[in-house]
C-alpha cells in the first residue's frame, strides 16, 4: 500500500543530494510497504524499475538447478534493480522481503524525466548508481575467482585417473 507524502531519507547514495533534490526525486516515484515474504523482483521476469530500501531487509536469491543461493542482503539505504533498469531483460534473481519493509520505486521513464528536469542531481544519482554497479561486478568477479581457485584445488587433490572418494 502506498504511503502518504513520504520523503526519501538522507541515506545511501541519495545522502549526497540536497534535501530539496531528494524531495523532488521522491515525487517521481512511489513509496510502498512489503510484508515478510513479499517478492519485490521475480527471477526471470523483466521489471524496468529501481528500488530503494527505506526500512527493513530484503534478500537477493538466485534459484539455479534447484539450488537456492543467497546473493546478498539489501538493507535500508541500498538500491536494487539497477541492472534491469539499464539493461531491460530477465531479472537474474528474486528479491524477497525478509521482514516487514518499506521501499521506494521509480520506473525508468520517471527516472529519465527526473534527470532531464534536474540534470545536476540526476547526474550525481547516475554516478552513484554506476558506482554501485561497479562494486557489485567487482564482488561477483572476486566470488567467481574464489570458486575457480577452490575448484582447481579440489581437482588437484584427486588423481585424475581415479574417481574422488564417495561421501
Amino acid at each position: 500500500m502506498p504511503i502518504d507524502s513520504p520523503r526519501l531519507p538522507a541515506a545511501g547514495l541519495v545522502s549526497s543530494l540536497e534535501e530539496e533534490d531528494r524531495d523532488t526525486l521522491s515525487s517521481y516515484g512511489s513509496f510502498h510497504h512489503a510484508r515478510k515474504g513479499f517478492t519485490l523482483i521475480e527471477q526471470g521476469r523483466p521489471h524496468g524499475k529501481l528500488f530503494f530500501v527505506v526500512d527493513g531487509l530484503f534478500h537477493a536469491r538466485r534459484v539455479d538447478a534447484g539450488n537456492d543461493i543467497l546473493l546478498g542482503r539489501i538493507q535500508p539505504g541500498e538500491w536494487v534493480g539497477e541492472v534491469d533498469l539499464f539493461d531491460p531483460s530477465e531479472a537474474v534473481c528474486n528479491v524477497v522481503a525478509m521482514e516487514p519493509s518499506q521501499y521506494w520505486v521509480i520506473t525508468r521513464d520517471n527516472l529519465e524525466e527526473y534527470i532531464n528536469n534536474y540534470p545536476s542531481p540526476g547526474i550525481m544519482l547516475m554516478i552513484g548508481l554506476a558506482g554501485i554497479l561497479g562494486r557489485r561486478i567487482r564482488d561477483l568477479t572476486r566470488k567467481i575467482s574464489e570458486q575457480t581457485e577452490l575448484s582447481n584445488l579440489r581437482m588437484s587433490l584427486f588423481d585424475p585417473m581415479e574417481p574422488p572418494p564417495a561421501g
